[in-house]
């Protein structure tokens, strides 16, 4: 629940409120009738204390679906810079490489070099698989920002253009540009999600 949105259920429970207030300071201004008095002011108690009631649950739950939902986004970025790190550790085998570091720099691939072994494609099809199915299931219930969902979004294209390039045409002139452009886009997703300024938990 947005802040706005929980303004926003709020305004009825706020009129409501207001409403007991006039009720009450009506019931002492004009009112010199005892019964009457005290019906207005079991009204006013009634309009004042319901909705307080209703606003102190709202509010706490909101305050607890906001923890909640801050320590899945946490751990659903942990989980995709899991996934990440491991397709980059068969990319470093592809473009034969010891170390991808992060943030990487420009590489500048010779595609004539790429060892496109079919274990490492495998390896990475899992890997995106699993990336596909937590990409999917986080943008149905809205865990992670827009723009990290389309990062996301951009690296599994690319890394099916790999795979489909290497199932159907296997250029390693193609398959080196969107290698680029993907490791590219690894960038953006660690940069975005503040990696360098989060505990890593993986090492390269």
């Amino acid at each position: 629940m947005q802040i706005s949105h929980f303004v926003l259920k709020a305004v009825p429970y706020v009129l409501s409120i207001a409403g007991g207030i006039f009720v009450f300071d009506f019931s002492q201004k004009y009112l010199h009738d005892p019964s009457w008095i005290d019906l207005t002011n079991n009204i006013s108690a009634s309009l004042l204390a319901i909705p307080l009631v209703f606003l102190f649950y709202d509010y706490s739950n909101f305050l607890i679906t906001r923890r909640m939902k801050k320590n899945l986004h946490n751990n659903v970025v942990n989980v995709i810079d899991g996934i990440l790190f491991k397709i980059l550790n068969q990319m470093k085998r592809i473009i034969k490489i010891e170390h991808i570091t992060v943030p990487m720099q420009d590489l500048n691939l010779n595609y004539k070099k790429l060892d496109l072994d079919t274990k490492y494609i495998h390896a990475i099809k899992k890997e995106l698989i699993l990336m596909e199915d937590l990409l999917y299931k986080s943008d149905k219930i809205e865990v992670l920002d827009p723009q990290h969902t389309q990062i996301l979004s951009f690296i599994v294209q690319e890394l099916n253009q790999i795979l489909n390039e290497f199932k159907y045409h296997n250029s390693p002139r193609e398959i080196a540009r969107y290698i680029e452009t993907m490791l590219s886009m690894i960038d953006d997703w660690f940069y975005s999600t503040g990696y360098t300024t989060r505990k890593p938990r993986h090492h390269h």
